[in-house]
């Protein structure tokens, strides 16, 4: 999901792309499955490597993990890169709306009718097939746990304490007003950025973009 975001960064600057434990080549990491392990395991990971601190760059729920990670550990996070962030304060989804995020779990077929609606304009084929094979290494009980938890979240006070400078991207055909007000409006050193024609899947859509602004991280 990240390849394309990575090749535009150049050799110059050095990126640990991570499946979280219940996706991608982590899917059969054990449980919980949740935004405070996700966190955890990341922490770990850059204590193992010895990189810290590091700019985490998260999309969605993974931007949600980076909040969470800078919140339990600032000391390991020197910038936040948050793209199409789902709120510390939760998702917002209406019954409706979480019953059938809920159903698209370990269904291909319901799964590629959500996604597709994902960008900004006309769908890329090749882009959907990619994001739908990336989206079925999930195991339904991971992804119904790790949905819970994100959609749920419940910390949106405690990113008013994050230090460290953030730069909050907003795809403009998804929900900027909401990530300004709910995301970037609680960090005190955040920038906003709309990002033009693009859906929720900017990092698919716009690699470009999006690397120049990592790039602008300092």
């Amino acid at each position: 999901m990240w390849n394309d975001v990575i090749a535009e960064l150049g050799p110059g600057k050095r990126s640990v792309a991570v499946d979280l434990r219940g996706g991608g080549a982590s899917n059969g990491a054990r449980g919980p499955y949740n935004l405070e392990r996700f966190a955890a395991d990341v922490r770990e990971l850059v204590g193992a490597l010895g990189i810290g601190p590091v700019v985490v760059v998260g999309h969605s729920m993974g931007a949600t993990v980076a909040l969470r990670l800078a919140v339990d550990a600032p000391e390991l996070v020197s910038g936040l890169i948050l793209i199409a962030p789902v709120p510390a304060g939760g998702a917002g989804f209406s019954p409706k709306g979480a019953d059938y995020l809920r159903a698209t779990a370990g269904d291909p077929k319901a799964a590629r009718r959500w996604l597709s609606a994902m960008f900004g304009g006309e769908t890329d084929v090749a882009i959907l097939q990619q994001l739908c094979d990336a989206a079925g290494k999930t195991p339904r009980d991971a992804a119904l746990e790790s949905f819970e938890s994100w959609a749920n979240a419940d910390f949106a006070e405690a990113t008013r304490t994050i230090s460290a400078p953030a730069i909050v991207i907003a795809p403009e055909r998804d929900n900027p007003e909401m990530y300004q007000r709910k995301v970037a409006a609680l960090l005190p050193n955040s920038r906003f950025v709309e990002l033009p024609d693009c859906g929720h899947y900017a990092i698919l859509e716009r690699p470009g973009e999006i690397a120049t602004l990592i790039g602008d991280m300092r």
